[in-house]
C-alpha cells in the first residue's frame, strides 16, 4: 500500500506519536506529512522519535482533515512509502521576513535530483510543496521569488493555530516560526493539482489599484479614489457596513477563466488590510461566494477521475468556517472521504502566488 492515513488524538505528543507507530506497524513510510493542532508541543519530536528512518514535514493547523472526518485537537497524518514517493528532498528558508534569496537553495534541491534539466524533463513526476510559517506575512514575495528560479510547480499552504498554541511549521526534527518549508516530491506514479474556489464574478466593473501597500497588505486606493468608497459603491451598500461584506465578496484577480481570490481582512485608517496583498497596477473584480461543497465536488469530479493514492487538501480558514456556519461539514468532508486524504485550515494558500478563500489540492497518483 502506498499511502495511508490517520486522524489521531493524543494525550500529548509522545502518546500521539505512539498511536501512530501502533497504526503504522509493518509499514514502511519514506515521508510522513502531518498537520497537528498548536496545542500539541514538538509533535515533529515526537514523531521523529518512533520513525527515525523517514522524512517528515508539517504545520501548525487549526483544525484538520483526515479522510470523511473534521476534527480540532488532532493530527491528521499522511505515511507514503516507496511506492508513491521515489525521494524526496527537504529544505528549510529561515527568516523569510527578510526576502532571502532562494536561488542557492533550488539549485541546491534541483542538483540533489541530477540537476535541473533532470527534474524540468520529468515535470510529471516532480512536484513542489511549501509549508509557510504565517506570522511573517511575506508569501506574495516569496512565491514572486521562487518562481523566478525554478520553473517548478509548489503548492501549499500557510500555518496557522487553534485558541491555544502557537503557529509553526516542522522539518528536521525542529519547529520554525518565521520561516518556510520546502520540499520537492520524486512521485512514482505522477501527481495532479488543481485548485478550486467557490467563488464568482458579481461585478463585471475591473477596479485598478492605484494605491497599496504590499508589504503590509493594506489597500489604499481604487481608480485613485479610496477603496472602501468604491467597494460600497460596487455592492451597493452603505459605505459604514463594508466590513460586512468582506469574506462573501472578496476580490479576484481574474486571468482567462482563472480566479485568484483575495480578501478583506479589516478596515485600518485610510486603508483596508488584506489576507493577501496586492501591488500597485493589479486589476480586479468583486467576487460573491457560491456553494462550497457543490463547486467542489464539481472540481473534484472533473480533476480525479480515477483512484488516487492519495489527496492533501490546504483548505483556507475562511472556507472551514463558512462549511461550520452552513452546517456543511459531513457533505464536504464525504467528498474527500472518498480518497486517503489529510488536510488542514490554512492562512492562505500557495499556487502560483499567495491566495486565500481557496482550496488546493494535490494528488498523489
Amino acid at each position: 500500500m502506498a499511502v495511508k492515513t490517520l486522524s489521531i488524538k493524543g494525550a500529548d505528543s509522545r502518546d500521539m506519536a505512539r498511536q501512530a507507530h501502533d497504526a503504522l506497524a509493518g509499514f514502511q513510510p519514506k515521508l510522513l506529512l502531518f498537520f497537528a493542532s498548536s496545542i500539541y508541543e514538538h509533535p515533529e519530536t515526537a514523531l521523529k522519535e518512533v520513525f527515525p528512518d523517514s522524512e517528515i514535514i508539517g504545520s501548525s493547523s487549526h483544525s484538520e482533515y483526515c479522510n470523511a472526518s473534521f476534527t480540532s485537537g488532532s493530527v491528521s497524518i499522511m505515511a507514503l512509502d516507496s511506492d508513491s514517493i521515489e525521494d524526496v528532498c527537504i529544505q528549510i528558508v529561515e527568516n523569510i521576513g527578510i526576502e532571502p534569496e532562494l536561488r542557492e537553495t533550488l539549485d541546491g534541491m534541483h542538483n540533489y535530483y541530477g540537476g535541473v534539466d533532470e527534474v524540468l524533463e520529468n515535470y510529471d513526476r516532480y512536484v513542489g510543496v511549501v509549508l509557510f510559517e504565517s506570522s511573517a506575512k511575506v508569501e506574495e514575495i516569496f512565491m514572486d521569488r521562487l518562481g523566478t528560479v525554478t520553473d517548478l510547480l509548489f503548492v501549499g499552504g500557510s500555518s496557522s493555530a487553534a485558541d491555544r498554541g502557537e503557529s509553526l511549521v516542522y522539518a528536521n526534527n525542529q519547529c520554525y516560526s518565521g520561516a518556510a518549508v520546502l520540499a520537492i516530491l520524486k512521485t512514482v506514479n505522477g501527481y495532479d493539482v488543481l485548485k478550486t474556489q467557490s467563488a464568482h464574478i458579481l461585478s463585471e466593473r475591473k477596479l485598478l489599484v492605484t494605491k497599496s501597500d504590499l508589504r503590509n497588505r493594506i489597500l489604499y486606493e481604487f481608480d485613485h479614489r479610496p477603496c472602501g468608497e468604491v467597494y460600497a459603491e460596487v455592492l451597493g451598500v452603505p459605505q459604514d457596513e463594508i466590513q460586512d461584506y468582506f469574506v462573501c465578496n472578496p476580490l479576484g484577480v481574474v486571468a482567462d477563466s482563472e480566479i485568484f481570490v483575495r480578501t478583506f481582512n479589516q478596515i485600518q485608517g485610510d486603508g483596508i488590510t488584506l489576507h493577501c496583498g496586492l501591488p500597485e497596477g493589479t486589476e480586479v473584480n468583486v467576487l460573491k461566494i457560491g456553494n462550497i461543497v457543490e463547486d467542489t465536488k464539481k472540481a473534484l469530479d472533473a480533476a480525479i477521475p480515477y483512484q488516487p493514492a492519495g489527496v492533501i487538501n490546504f483548505n483556507c480558514l475562511y472556507r472551514t468556517l463558512e462549511i461550520l456556519n452552513e452546517n456543511q461539514v459531513e457533505p464536504y468532508c464525504a467528498l474527500f472521504g472518498r480518497y486517503p486524504s489529510i488536510g488542514f485550515s490554512t492562512n492562505g494558500e500557495a499556487f502560483f502566488g499567495h491566495i486565500n478563500e481557496t482550496s488546493t489540492v494535490l494528488v498523489i497518483k
